[in-house]
């Protein structure tokens, strides 16, 4: 299915502009085809999940979208033992819920982290010194060299907020977890979530952390030592719970975001001798990347 759209609908900085043409494919023969479409087209493509790190610039976006949400890709199914096939698509709350009603612990950190189980995979999700790929088992991806193909753990390189995925779409992924009694795996889920919600702003017009931590540091502490809690640019806030967030207070576009990001960088440079690298993705029209 293509279409226009505004990406600040569909993005929790609730930022963005319209991409020149935006797919919600359904299953992999929807996905093949819109890959295809781009092909004949000439269009790059961007991959978009739950919308929950993304700074997207406004205006005209000189590529295509592909959103691998529910509806679509969104099925978990129970393996042998403790083994769970899930969709692209599926909320992490959603397979969250599924595994604690199942008695399936590992994923645990992930609890209040918001965005789908494609991100997730994508990105390495990670908290509290555990990541998304500790659990992979192989994922189902799709690409323009390949209708669908499987990966196991093995030959999938990942690192700190990063899975090497070579170009390729997710379209499901394969967890081994270890049997656990529901009661104790929402205990833990109830602890990272009080965690979570100690440190963190609340959910809302945020795009998670800005900057991933340097080696052996926290990019929030570092930011917090330059006394950039509060600090502002137009519509645009550091979080004055944790300085790794920025915040959308009303009406921000992302040249604020983008300022006020690049004040931060500078801030910590000039302090410490530290250059963080950005871990929210950064979706330009035409400007330069933060």
């Amino acid at each position: 299915m293509a279409g226009t759209i505004q990406l600040r609908q569909l993005t929790s900085l609730r930022m963005g502009g319209a991409p020149v043409c935006y797919f919600h494919p359904r299953t992999e023969a929807e996905l093949l085809a819109a890959l295809e479409q781009c092909l004949r087209r000439g269009l790059s493509w961007r991959v978009l999940g739950g919308g929950s790190n993304l700074l997207v610039e406004e205006g005209t976006l000189p590529y295509a979208v592909i959103h691998i949400h529910a509806p679509g890709f969104d099925f978990i199914e129970r393996k042998d033992g403790a083994s769970l096939r899930v969709g692209a698509g599926v909320p992490t709350a959603g397979l969250l819920a599924f595994c604690r009603r199942e008695g399936l612990g590992g994923l645990e950190f992930l609890a209040g982290l918001p965005g789908t189980v494609g991100g997730a995979v994508a990105g390495n999700a990670g908290a509290w010194g555990k990541e998304v790929c500790d659990r992979l088992a192989r994922l189902r991806v799709v690409s323009t060299q390949s209708a669908a193909m499987v990966r196991h753990r093995s030959e999938i390189e990942c690192a700190y907020r990063h899975a090497d995925l070579s170009g390729g779409i997710v379209t499901e992924a394969e967890f081994e977890l270890r049997p656990t009694s529901p009661e104790l795996i929402a205990e833990r889920m109830a602890e990272c979530c009080r965690l979570r919600a100690e440190r963190h702003p609340p959910a809302g017009r945020s795009a998670g952390c800005i900057f991933k931590n340097p080696p052996h540091g926290s990019a929030g502490k570092l930011l917090d030592l330059c006394g950039l809690k509060g600090r502002q640019v137009g519509g645009v806030e550091v979080s004055q719970r944790h300085a790794n967030f920025i915040l959308n207070r009303g009406g921000a576009v992302a040249g604020d975001a983008l300022r006020l990001i690049r004040i931060m960088r500078e801030a910590v440079r000039r302090q410490f001798g530290i250059e963080l690298d950005l871990e929210v993705r950064h979706w330009p029209a035409r400007s330069k990347v933060a």
